[in-house]
This record gives structure tokens, C-alpha cells and sequence, in this order.
């Protein structure tokens, strides 16, 4: 964000984005070409990267201050999944032609609201102009000791998997903004469907876990995507196979309402994404700590499935224990 192409761009940084790097050592203030870390002592970097895009991550009319939020939450929670604490991010931004500074204000409220609540700070990036809907791209910066950070491709059979959260919050939520008279969703009272809403909107990664899985997890990854492509992915990395009990995937009870009322929206809910919850799986000897851990630190958790020999396969497991037959794992980007 430190070349400023027109004054335009050097008083949007100043007013909207410093204020989110004023107590972040080595931003500068947001003035310089770059900015500089320094991971603490026998610490290493991990980074991740992801963007948002009106019209595809959030609908139009969103809520900036939502839209701020959650563009910092999506890279926190692979910072989560990967046993790293987060420390400062960097932002670049492609605003449309016709700027509104009500939004930016918005935009930049929501981001320094996720700051508050996943413990980081903003390093740097850059500000362009788009003709298109606007775009925020965030690479997350985070610190774990040296060695110990948790792959996705370190599952092994014989490892229980676990899911911290609920599962299909956000799916449904979207399924609501999209179609808010749906006639199942009048099963729904208002708190319930504002719960389904605000999942939607400000996905809230487990922070807490972060140690818990770095300590005991053979292998990690973030709920983005959909559970079951998402475990899919796990096992294809790791070479092993896997088995998802979906009756024991845990539910909130606005998301057992409405299945209630519409089982077919099981497949929403394990495969539609955007929780932003964490998958492990954790070995034999390692489960009653991990269990016990998280139960001490208040972690929603819950065992859904296991991971079993490559030839095995890969399978979603209904109430009467035969593979669902699913049109799709996950959401698909192309």
C-alpha cells in the first residue's frame, strides 16, 4: 500500500487501512515499499492466501462491515488448521469506480473487528481500481515452533476424525439470503434463522484449537469448501481412505429444524462450505488428551468418521450404514 498513485489512493490508505497497522511492528505506518517481519525464536512463518469476490463469496447488498469480517476469517482458519497462531496479514484490495466511502468505512470496521477477535494485526498491500464488483485478496502470516506444523497429508489408518463446531450453518444461511420465503425455512423461529445468517456472514474459526491440534493432530485442514469434498482432500493427500458417518455430523438446532422438516438438505449441509471449522484426525493414543483438552478450553467437538487403508475408498455413510450417493463433494471453484 506504500506507492500511492494519485492522492485518491494515498487518502484512502491513510483514512481506511492505516488505522488497522498502527501497533504493527515493521507496517511503517502503511508508508513504506514494504513491510518487514521477524518470527519469534524458534518459530517459522507459515502463510496462506485467499480472495473474496462479490458475486461469487458474498451477494450483492452485503453488509461491508460482514465482507471485512469475513475476508480475514477464510485465511485465519487455515492458519488454525495448520497449528499456527496468527500475527499480521497483508490486504490488497480492487475497489470499483464509483467509490462509496460509507462502504469503506464499513469495510474497514469489519476487518479491525476480525483483528480483535483472531489476534492480528495488518502488515501491508496494496489498493487498485476494478470495473468489476469488488475483490479483497488476504495472505495471512502466522507463527508455529519450528517443525511442528500440521500437514494435511499426515493422516493414518486407524485415526478417529473429529470436527470442532457445527457443520451446514452457513450453507443454509446462504440458501435463506437466496430464497428468504422457503417454505421449509418457515419451520425456522427468527432467532434460528439469524443464527443461520450471521454463520453465513461471519464465519468464526476456532482459535482456541489452534494448540490442541498442533499438539496431538496427524492431520488438519479448514471446512471450506464443503466436509465431505474437504475430508475427501485430506485422504487423498495423506493416500489413506476414509469413512464419514453423516448421523454423527453435528448440527446447531436451527440446522436439525430445518432437516427436519427437509432431509434432503443433508446434502447442503455436508457438502454446501463456508463453515470455516476444522477437520483432524488424530491417532489412537492421542484421543483421550485431544478430547479432554478441548473439553477444558470449551472446543465444540465432535468424532464423525475414520481414516482407514487406501483401499478402502472413500465414503459418506447414511443411517442405515450404505455410502450416500452425493452429486457433488464440495463446491467446485471451476
Amino acid at each position: 500500500m506504500a506507492k500511492p498513485t494519485s492522492d485518491g489512493e494515498f487518502c484512502i490508505i491513510e483514512r481506511y487501512f492505516a488505522p488497522l497497522a498502527r501497533n504493527t511492528a515493521g507496517a511503517f505506518n502503511l508508508k513504506d515499499d514494504a513491510g518487514l517481519i521477524s518470527p519469534p525464536d524458534g518459530h517459522e512463518a507459515v502463510l496462506t492466501t485467499d480472495m473474496i469476490v462479490g458475486g461469487v463469496h458474498y451477494l450483492e447488498g452485503a453488509a461491508p462491515r460482514d465482507i471485512g469480517y469475513k475476508a480475514l476469517a477464510v485465511n485465519i482458519s487455515d492458519l488454525c488448521a495448520k497449528g499456527a497462531k496468527p500475527s499480521v496479514y497483508l490486504l490488497s484490495v480492487a475497489l470499483p469506480e464509483k467509490l462509496d466511502p460509507a462502504w469503506l468505512e464499513g469495510l474497514s470496521e469489519g476487518l479491525s473487528e476480525a483483528q480483535s477477535d483472531f489476534g492480528c494485526t495488518l502488515l501491508g498491500g496494496d489498493t487498485v481500481r476494478t470495473p468489476g464488483p469488488a475483490a479483497l485478496s488476504i495472505t495471512a502470516i502466522g507463527f508455529v515452533p519450528a517443525g511442528r506444523m500440521v500437514h494435511r497429508s499426515g493422516a493414518r489408518p486407524g485415526d478417529r476424525v473429529y470436527v470442532t463446531g457445527t457443520i451446514g450453518d452457513a450453507a443454509l444461511g446462504l440458501a435463506l439470503l437466496r430464497d428468504p420465503k422457503s417454505a421449509s425455512s418457515g419451520h425456522l423461529s427468527p432467532d434460528h434463522k439469524e443464527h443461520l445468517l450471521n454463520r453465513h456472514r461471519r464465519p468464526r474459526p476456532p482459535v482456541t484449537a489452534i494448540e490442541v491440534v498442533r499438539n496431538h493432530a496427524n492431520a488438519a485442514m479448514d471446512i471450506s469448501d464443503g466436509l465431505a469434498g474437504d475430508f475427501a482432500k485430506l485422504c487423498a493427500a495423506s493416500n489413506v481412505g476414509g469413512r464419514l458417518d453423516s448421523t454423527a455430523v453435528p448440527l446447531s438446532d436451527a440446522a436439525r429444524q430445518w432437516l427436519g422438516a427437509e432431509p434432503a438438505r443433508l446434502a447442503d449441509i455436508i457438502t454446501g462450505g463456508d463453515d470455516y471449522e476444522l477437520l483432524a484426525t488424530v491417532p489412537q493414543n492421542a484421543q483421550e488428551n485431544f478430547e479432554g483438552e478441548c473439553c477444558c478450553s470449551a472446543i465444540p467437538l465432535k468424532a464423525i468418521g475414520e481414516i482407514i487403508d487406501p483401499g478402502g475408498g472413500f465414503s459418506v455413510l447414511g443411517e442405515d450404514g450404505k455410502a450416500l450417493e452425493l452429486e457433488l463433494l464440495s463446491y467446485a471453484h471451476f
